[in-house]
């Protein structure tokens, strides 16, 4: 079973097939066309083969995308994603994105925690990093409040959706 994370404002539960309609609804966001990596334009059919792909990586152990929804109405504010776990190192890449409806709430900040904390004891991993696009000041402000540090990398170029861009890492590490 992939387990159900809460901290009494959010819960994490695994994304499912019932959640197709609020992703494909939150994918036709601008920002997250922009900073993301979700096929644009994204239609129902990617909402579909994607919510109902999760199943699949949760039990194949690379990835586990969680549903951050509000704790008291069930409503779904985003995703937060534990990605491309490599067991060995016993790293992965951690990714996130927020429903316009869900923003400005802490909602994503608090998934984010929530899943960095599960990932790096019961998950058995000792790190997580994720690239943040350096104009993107929101989801800097995530990974900080969810104690992200700035790694010590050079910023990554990348293209992305035909255009270079430019990539801070931030990572999390356990305690040695």
């Amino acid at each position: 079973e992939s387990p159900v994370l809460t901290d009494g404002v959010v819960t994490l539960r695994r994304v499912e097939p019932r959640d197709a309609d609020a992703v494909l609804r939150a994918c036709q966001d601008p920002d997250i066309a922009h900073f993301t990596q979700v096929p644009v334009p994204y239609l129902p059919e990617h909402a579909e083969g994607w919510t109902s792909a999760q199943e699949q990586m949760w039990r194949e152990g690379t990835t586990i995308n969680f549903a951050v929804t509000d704790a008291t109405t069930g409503d779904y504010l985003g995703v937060v994603g534990v990605m491309e776990a490599d067991h060995v190192a016993r790293e992965a890449g951690l990714g996130y994105w927020t429903a316009p409806w869900g923003r400005g709430r802490g909602a994503t900040s608090r998934g984010v925690r929530l899943a960095t904390q599960w990932a790096l004891t019961e998950g058995g991993l000792v790190r997580l990093q994720a690239e943040v696009e350096d104009v993107n000041i929101a989801s800097t402000r995530v990974v900080e409040a969810a104690g992200y540090t700035r790694a010590d990398v050079p910023v990554v170029e990348e293209e992305l959706k035909g255009t270079m861009r430019r990539f801070v890492v931030w990572e999390r590490r356990t305690r040695p």
